[in-house]
Protein backbone atom coordinates (compact mmCIF):
# COMPACT_ATOMS: atom_id res chain seq x y z
CA UNK A 1 0.00 0.00 0.00
CA UNK A 2 3.30 2.66 -0.51
CA UNK A 3 1.41 3.79 -3.20
CA UNK A 4 -1.54 5.66 -1.21
CA UNK A 5 -1.69 8.75 0.29
CA UNK A 6 -1.66 7.73 4.28
CA UNK A 7 -3.65 9.02 7.50
CA UNK A 8 -1.26 10.39 10.06
CA UNK A 9 -1.59 8.90 13.42
CA UNK A 10 0.48 10.17 16.78
CA UNK A 11 -0.43 10.33 20.79
CA UNK A 12 -1.06 12.97 23.00
CA UNK A 13 2.95 13.47 24.40
CA UNK A 14 3.54 15.09 20.74
CA UNK A 15 1.85 18.31 21.94
CA UNK A 16 0.50 19.30 19.06
CA UNK A 17 -1.98 22.18 19.65
CA UNK A 18 -5.50 21.35 19.04
CA UNK A 19 -6.25 23.54 16.06
CA UNK A 20 -3.34 22.69 14.09
CA UNK A 21 -4.19 18.87 14.70
CA UNK A 22 -8.13 19.35 13.30
CA UNK A 23 -6.58 21.50 10.07
CA UNK A 24 -4.14 18.74 9.26
CA UNK A 25 -6.81 15.74 9.76
CA UNK A 26 -3.81 14.68 12.32
CA UNK A 27 -5.55 11.82 14.73
CA UNK A 28 -4.05 12.12 18.25
CA UNK A 29 -4.19 8.95 20.61
CA UNK A 30 -4.73 10.47 24.35
CA UNK A 31 -2.34 9.53 27.16
CA UNK A 32 -3.72 8.53 30.61
CA UNK A 33 -2.97 10.48 33.88
CA UNK A 34 -3.19 9.12 37.32
CA UNK A 35 -3.47 10.90 40.39
CA UNK A 36 -4.04 7.94 42.97
CA UNK A 37 -7.22 6.03 41.96
CA UNK A 38 -8.53 8.34 39.14
CA UNK A 39 -7.67 8.23 35.79
CA UNK A 40 -7.76 10.51 33.24
CA UNK A 41 -7.25 11.02 29.38
CA UNK A 42 -5.07 13.74 28.59
CA UNK A 43 -6.56 16.81 26.68
CA UNK A 44 -10.20 14.83 27.41
CA UNK A 45 -11.13 14.47 31.10
CA UNK A 46 -8.95 17.04 32.90
CA UNK A 47 -8.78 20.75 32.94
CA UNK A 48 -4.98 22.07 32.89
CA UNK A 49 -5.85 24.29 35.82
CA UNK A 50 -7.35 21.05 37.66
CA UNK A 51 -4.32 19.53 36.47
CA UNK A 52 -2.13 22.15 37.84
CA UNK A 53 -4.09 22.46 41.52
CA UNK A 54 -2.85 18.72 41.38
CA UNK A 55 0.65 18.47 40.65
CA UNK A 56 1.43 21.14 42.98
CA UNK A 57 -0.17 19.45 45.95
CA UNK A 58 2.09 16.92 45.15
CA UNK A 59 -0.96 14.79 44.97
CA UNK A 60 0.29 10.90 44.13
CA UNK A 61 0.69 11.25 40.01
CA UNK A 62 1.82 8.71 37.28
CA UNK A 63 1.19 8.69 33.47
CA UNK A 64 0.58 5.19 31.03
CA UNK A 65 0.22 4.86 27.59
CA UNK A 66 -3.11 4.08 25.75
CA UNK A 67 -4.07 0.80 25.66
CA UNK A 68 -3.65 -1.34 22.54
CA UNK A 69 -6.85 -1.86 22.60
CA UNK A 70 -7.48 2.24 22.19
CA UNK A 71 -4.73 2.38 19.79
CA UNK A 72 -6.58 -0.89 17.99
CA UNK A 73 -9.91 0.86 17.54
CA UNK A 74 -8.45 4.04 15.94
CA UNK A 75 -6.45 2.17 13.51
CA UNK A 76 -9.80 0.32 12.63
CA UNK A 77 -11.42 3.29 12.53
CA UNK A 78 -9.31 5.05 9.82
CA UNK A 79 -8.79 2.11 7.46
CA UNK A 80 -12.38 2.15 6.98
CA UNK A 81 -11.61 4.49 4.21
CA UNK A 82 -8.97 2.20 2.24
CA UNK A 83 -6.34 4.40 3.43
CA UNK A 84 -3.55 3.26 5.26
CA UNK A 85 -1.84 4.60 8.18
CA UNK A 86 1.76 5.68 9.62
CA UNK A 87 1.37 6.27 13.10
CA UNK A 88 4.77 8.43 14.77
CA UNK A 89 5.29 8.21 18.46
CA UNK A 90 6.85 9.12 21.75
CA UNK A 91 10.52 7.50 21.83
CA UNK A 92 10.46 4.18 22.91
CA UNK A 93 13.70 4.73 25.21
CA UNK A 94 11.25 7.00 27.42
CA UNK A 95 7.91 4.93 26.93
CA UNK A 96 5.51 2.35 26.61
CA UNK A 97 3.48 4.18 23.89
CA UNK A 98 5.40 3.17 21.07
CA UNK A 99 4.98 -0.19 21.86
CA UNK A 100 1.13 -0.59 22.19
CA UNK A 101 0.99 1.30 19.03
CA UNK A 102 3.18 -1.50 17.15
CA UNK A 103 1.44 -4.20 19.04
CA UNK A 104 -2.24 -2.73 18.02
CA UNK A 105 -1.00 -2.24 14.25
CA UNK A 106 0.03 -5.80 14.69
CA UNK A 107 -3.02 -7.06 15.99
CA UNK A 108 -5.38 -5.11 13.27
CA UNK A 109 -3.47 -5.20 9.88
CA UNK A 110 0.31 -4.94 10.10
CA UNK A 111 0.49 -4.46 6.10
CA UNK A 112 -1.38 -1.07 6.07
CA UNK A 113 0.21 0.43 9.30
CA UNK A 114 3.59 1.52 10.01
CA UNK A 115 4.35 2.69 13.36
CA UNK A 116 7.89 4.91 13.71
CA UNK A 117 9.94 5.29 16.83
CA UNK A 118 10.45 9.45 16.52
CA UNK A 119 13.09 9.42 19.63
CA UNK A 120 11.86 12.52 20.81
CA UNK A 121 9.50 13.95 23.20
CA UNK A 122 6.49 16.97 22.82
CA UNK A 123 6.78 19.30 20.09
CA UNK A 124 9.88 17.68 18.21
CA UNK A 125 7.48 14.35 17.66
CA UNK A 126 4.89 16.99 16.87
CA UNK A 127 7.04 18.54 13.93
CA UNK A 128 7.49 14.74 12.68
CA UNK A 129 3.73 14.32 13.32
CA UNK A 130 3.14 18.07 11.37
CA UNK A 131 5.56 17.71 8.29
CA UNK A 132 3.85 14.14 8.02
CA UNK A 133 0.41 15.22 7.64
CA UNK A 134 1.16 18.47 5.23
CA UNK A 135 3.26 15.29 3.07
CA UNK A 136 -0.06 13.75 2.54
CA UNK A 137 -2.15 16.69 1.86
CA UNK A 138 -0.14 17.54 -0.49
CA UNK A 139 -0.38 14.18 -1.77
CA UNK A 140 2.72 12.27 -0.83
CA UNK A 141 2.36 8.70 -0.52
CA UNK A 142 3.31 6.00 2.48
CA UNK A 143 6.71 5.22 1.71
CA UNK A 144 7.91 9.40 0.43
CA UNK A 145 6.43 9.70 3.90
CA UNK A 146 8.46 7.03 6.00
CA UNK A 147 11.42 8.42 4.31
CA UNK A 148 10.60 11.84 5.39
CA UNK A 149 10.22 10.97 8.79
CA UNK A 150 13.06 8.67 9.18
CA UNK A 151 15.24 11.58 7.87
CA UNK A 152 13.91 14.17 9.95
CA UNK A 153 14.00 12.25 13.16
CA UNK A 154 18.07 12.88 12.52
CA UNK A 155 17.29 16.42 12.86
CA UNK A 156 15.36 17.02 15.75
CA UNK A 157 16.69 18.60 19.24
CA UNK A 158 14.86 19.36 22.18
CA UNK A 159 16.22 21.45 25.11
CA UNK A 160 14.55 22.19 28.36
CA UNK A 161 14.78 24.22 31.83
CA UNK A 162 13.62 22.54 34.61
CA UNK A 163 12.51 24.78 37.22
CA UNK A 164 11.93 21.94 40.14
CA UNK A 165 14.03 19.21 39.72
CA UNK A 166 11.12 17.14 42.21
CA UNK A 167 9.07 16.67 38.67
CA UNK A 168 11.77 14.91 36.73
CA UNK A 169 13.04 12.76 39.71
CA UNK A 170 9.26 11.44 40.72
CA UNK A 171 8.91 10.29 37.13
CA UNK A 172 11.53 8.03 36.89
CA UNK A 173 12.50 8.59 33.57
CA UNK A 174 15.78 9.44 33.82
CA UNK A 175 18.38 7.78 35.95
CA UNK A 176 20.23 11.69 36.68
CA UNK A 177 17.77 13.32 38.49
CA UNK A 178 18.77 11.63 41.65
CA UNK A 179 22.44 12.96 41.85
CA UNK A 180 21.30 16.54 41.65
CA UNK A 181 18.80 16.20 44.45
CA UNK A 182 20.97 17.58 46.94
CA UNK A 183 21.55 20.68 45.64
CA UNK A 184 17.58 21.26 44.23
CA UNK A 185 16.84 24.62 45.40
CA UNK A 186 20.29 25.76 43.95
CA UNK A 187 20.42 24.85 40.49
CA UNK A 188 18.24 24.54 37.34
CA UNK A 189 19.01 21.67 35.10
CA UNK A 190 19.31 22.27 31.32
CA UNK A 191 17.80 18.94 29.39
CA UNK A 192 18.65 17.67 25.84
CA UNK A 193 16.21 15.09 24.43
CA UNK A 194 18.03 13.65 21.28
CA UNK A 195 17.78 10.08 19.37
CA UNK A 196 15.55 8.95 22.68
CA UNK A 197 17.92 10.23 24.77
CA UNK A 198 17.11 12.77 28.00
CA UNK A 199 20.67 14.43 29.09
CA UNK A 200 21.77 16.53 31.47
CA UNK A 201 23.88 18.57 29.74
CA UNK A 202 24.45 22.17 32.23
CA UNK A 203 23.41 23.13 35.32
CA UNK A 204 22.62 27.13 35.64
CA UNK A 205 21.98 29.21 38.89
CA UNK A 206 19.73 31.66 37.49
CA UNK A 207 16.11 31.75 34.92
CA UNK A 208 17.65 34.41 33.04
CA UNK A 209 21.10 32.39 32.87
CA UNK A 210 18.98 29.73 31.69
CA UNK A 211 16.72 31.19 28.77
CA UNK A 212 19.84 32.48 27.77
CA UNK A 213 21.73 29.20 27.45
CA UNK A 214 18.66 27.31 26.18
CA UNK A 215 18.35 30.05 22.57
CA UNK A 216 22.31 29.77 22.60
CA UNK A 217 22.18 25.94 22.48
CA UNK A 218 19.68 25.77 20.04
CA UNK A 219 21.61 28.63 17.94
CA UNK A 220 24.48 26.46 17.95
CA UNK A 221 22.72 23.79 16.77
CA UNK A 222 22.87 25.21 13.44
CA UNK A 223 20.35 26.66 10.98
CA UNK A 224 16.57 26.28 12.03
CA UNK A 225 13.65 24.89 9.77
CA UNK A 226 11.15 24.79 12.55
CA UNK A 227 11.15 26.62 16.18
CA UNK A 228 8.40 25.62 19.06
CA UNK A 229 8.81 27.22 22.28
CA UNK A 230 7.43 25.21 24.91
CA UNK A 231 6.11 25.78 28.85
CA UNK A 232 4.72 24.51 31.76
CA UNK A 233 2.23 26.79 33.19
CA UNK A 234 5.00 29.58 32.36
CA UNK A 235 3.35 31.64 29.79
CA UNK A 236 5.78 34.88 31.00
CA UNK A 237 9.00 32.35 30.69
CA UNK A 238 7.90 31.09 27.23
CA UNK A 239 7.58 34.88 25.97
CA UNK A 240 10.82 35.55 27.33
CA UNK A 241 12.32 32.55 25.38
CA UNK A 242 10.51 33.20 22.59
CA UNK A 243 11.85 36.59 22.77
CA UNK A 244 15.40 34.97 22.60
CA UNK A 245 14.50 32.66 19.95
CA UNK A 246 13.01 35.73 17.50
CA UNK A 247 16.79 37.26 17.41
CA UNK A 248 17.96 33.68 15.57
CA UNK A 249 14.68 32.71 13.64
CA UNK A 250 11.89 34.97 12.40
CA UNK A 251 9.46 35.22 15.20
CA UNK A 252 6.42 34.98 13.01
CA UNK A 253 7.28 31.76 12.14
CA UNK A 254 7.81 30.61 16.01
CA UNK A 255 5.15 28.76 17.64
CA UNK A 256 4.28 29.30 20.87
CA UNK A 257 2.48 26.92 22.64
CA UNK A 258 1.84 25.21 26.09
CA UNK A 259 3.29 21.31 27.00
CA UNK A 260 0.71 18.64 27.45
CA UNK A 261 -0.36 17.42 30.88
CA UNK A 262 1.76 14.10 30.50
CA UNK A 263 5.06 16.39 29.62
CA UNK A 264 4.13 19.34 32.33
CA UNK A 265 4.03 16.42 35.00
CA UNK A 266 7.38 15.16 34.15
CA UNK A 267 8.92 18.04 33.75
CA UNK A 268 6.97 20.05 36.53
CA UNK A 269 5.35 23.20 36.85
CA UNK A 270 8.18 26.42 35.31
CA UNK A 271 9.24 24.37 33.27
CA UNK A 272 9.99 25.82 29.74
CA UNK A 273 11.92 24.71 26.46
CA UNK A 274 12.37 24.51 22.76
CA UNK A 275 12.03 21.66 20.08
CA UNK A 276 13.75 22.16 17.19
CA UNK A 277 13.86 21.17 13.42
CA UNK A 278 17.29 21.65 11.82
CA UNK A 279 17.08 22.38 8.44
CA UNK A 280 18.36 19.64 6.52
Amino acid sequence: MTDCVPHIVTDSTADIPGEVARRLDIAVVACQIHFGDQTYREGIDISRQEFFRRLRKLDQFTTSQPAVGVFAETYRRLLADGRPIVSIHLASRLSGVFNSAWLAANQVDPERITVIDGQQVSMCTGWLAIGAAEAARAGACVGEIIRQVTERVQRLCLFALIDDLQYLYRGGRVSWASSLLGNLFAIKPIIQVREGRADLIEKVRSLARGLDRVASLAAESGPLERVAVLHADAPDCAAELAERMSRIFPREQLLITEAGTVVSGHAGPGAVGVACLMAG
